[in-house]
């Protein structure tokens, strides 16, 4: 009998510290701060180190590409506090984060770590919020440098994840439908180009070529006008993609092709019409 008396008192006891354990534990969920706010992402695109948009379903084997992703924050001039929140970014199955590129560099290191890891053969690139982001972020472009790892077709996806992991404040989602952003994508092999293959049917001139110390030049028309969807794209001599991108021409004799910086050597300058009817390859020398 007296055994069943200590058991109840030291089960009274247990009861009553576990009590007031979780009544200090609701207290603090209590205590803790609630913040709405509408955390976003805008569409991704795939650029050339220039910033020039490429042609997604256009890659090759090997190419750099860079990856840029907005962000934004509509929090009603509440900072989003730190711990609160991922951004997680897959790759698909053929694009790789280029094994030279630091992280540090992506944009808004401020605020975010970044990470990356392989996992079933694709690559996610995640950053946590490990400071408050401000309410004066309305869209700052994150940027990361990709290699093209092999043929095929994949697509890029992206979510800004409200987790809570690591906060302070309870963060709610105001609108759960601009959180994730996504791109497909599609690789080619190399393509075989002859360079002693130029003029086709359309006939064009560039000018300066060679070329030094220039980031563009100019492509004109010997005669008529160039009206329509154009897509210029730069090849090595080995038949690599060097970069490639689509062109909106109205009604003109000549536009600048900016290539950015690009290395000494000498490139094939592919240009063709939407619908393929019109194109040419342009021999040209980088000094």
């Amino acid at each position: 009998m007296k055994f069943n008396l200590k058991f109840k008192g030291a089960g009274a006891k247990y009861l009553l510290a576990s009590g007031i354990m979780l009544a200090s534990l609701g207290s603090i969920a209590q205590n803790r701060a609630a913040v709405l706010a509408d955390p976003k992402l805008a569409a991704m695109v795939l650029t050339d180190f220039s910033g020039h948009s490429i042609d997604a379903t256009n890659l090759q084997t090997d190419q750099l590409v860079k990856l840029k992703l907005p962000v934004a924050c509509d929090n009603h001039g509440l900072a989003l506090p730190a711990g609160s929140c991922k951004i997680k970014i897959g790759l698909g199955s053929k694009l790789v984060l280029d094994p030279g590129f630091d992280l540090n560099n992506a944009g808004m290191s401020n605020y975010f770590t970044w990470t990356v890891l392989e996992d079933g053969g694709q690559f996610q690139i995640t950053g946590e919020l490990v400071n408050p982001l401000p309410a004066s972020v309305t869209a700052v472009d994150l940027s990361f440098r990709l290699k093209v790892k092999e043929e095929g077709s994949s697509a890029i996806t992206a979510n800004f994840l409200i987790t809570n992991h690591n906060s302070l404040a309870v963060l709610s989602d105001e609108n759960g439908a601009n959180n994730a952003a996504a791109v497909s994508y599609k690789v080619s092999g190399k393509v075989p180009v002859d360079p002693s293959v130029v003029n086709g049917n359309l006939k064009l001139n560039v000018f300066p070529n060679p070329a030094k110390d220039v980031f563009a030049v100019n492509i004109s028309v010997k005669q008529g006008k160039l009206m329509g969807r154009y897509k210029v794209s730069m090849y090595d001599l080995a038949g690599k993609l060097v970069q490639a991108k689509t062109l909106q021409l109205d009604y003109v004799t000549n536009f600048a092709y900016h290539f950015g910086a690009l290395a000494s050597g000498k490139y094939l300058i592919k240009v063709e019409s939407e619908s393929g009817a019109e194109s040419t390859l342009l021999k040209f020398e980088k000094l």
